[in-house]
């Protein structure tokens, strides 16, 4: 993931702190609206706060992090319209990598995908939820990077640093275990379309992944807001 079009020198300290902080933040770290400093970011992925302060205005420059007036950060909140329309971009973008990955299908995809998924279903298995979280986006990732575009990749990118504190946070439950199961099973479909390079089944099972979590995700919220508002 180092050629993305912004590229990331995973060579220098400031390069492998943006990459650690883009998985935090993909796999639900932090909480959306949650304050954060240049010292708890550093804490999180075990650095100093000396390289930071040099990412820290790349991801406000992303959206994934909003900068206050005071010189505060927050991770970016959470706003119920604009996360429908990512999941609407998302399966559109997202969807037209897995078509370009099964295209393209280099050799080892498949089994690198089926390794990812069997991590995901063994620490489902084993309650894990930081390991399932991980998995899933290792998952999704070794499928976007088969279809060889660094531009695509920077595109979904972004949106996961959006997108991926929202749904991670929301998956923090113990009835979660059941949508993991069902993610893990639609990934099997994909994991087929990429063996029996079938671009559209790809695309269609990409979608209907992101589609079906997006769905459980606004259930669970209307259902918290509801609880709030007769608290």
């Amino acid at each position: 993931m180092d050629d993305r079009v912004e590229s990331v020198d995973v060579s220098t300290v400031q390069g492998r702190v943006y990459l650690a902080l883009q998985a935090a933040l993909h796999q639900g770290r932090f909480v959306p609206g949650e304050a954060v400093t240049i010292r708890s970011l550093a804490q999180a992925v075990g650095t100093s706060p000396m390289p930071i302060r040099g990412v820290i205005q790349r991801l406000v420059a992303e959206k994934a992090l909003v900068q206050l007036p005071n010189r505060t950060f927050r991770v970016a909140p959470f706003d119920f319209d604009l996360h429908a329309e990512l999941v609407r971009i998302r399966c559109t973008v997202e969807g037209f990598a897995a078509y370009r990955a099964a295209i393209r299908a280099p050799g080892d995809l498949a089994a690198r995908l089926r390794e990812a998924n069997d991590s995901m279903r063994a620490a489902i298995a084993a309650g894990d939820t930081e390991g399932v979280l991980g998995a899933n986006r290792r998952f999704h990732f070794t499928l976007y990077e088969g279809a060889a575009s660094p531009q695509l990749l920077e595109v979904i990118t972004q949106f996961w640093l959006r997108s991926g504190p929202v749904m991670a946070v929301a998956l923090r439950t113990p009835e979660s275990r059941v949508m993991f199961e069902a993610g893990s099973r639609v990934h099997d479909r994909i994991v087929a379309a990429v063996e029996g390079r079938d671009p559209d089944a790809a695309r269609f099972h990409l979608a209907l992944d992101i589609r079906a979590a997006a769905a459980w995700f606004r259930r669970r919220y209307r259902e918290g807001a509801a609880g709030r508002a007769t608290a």
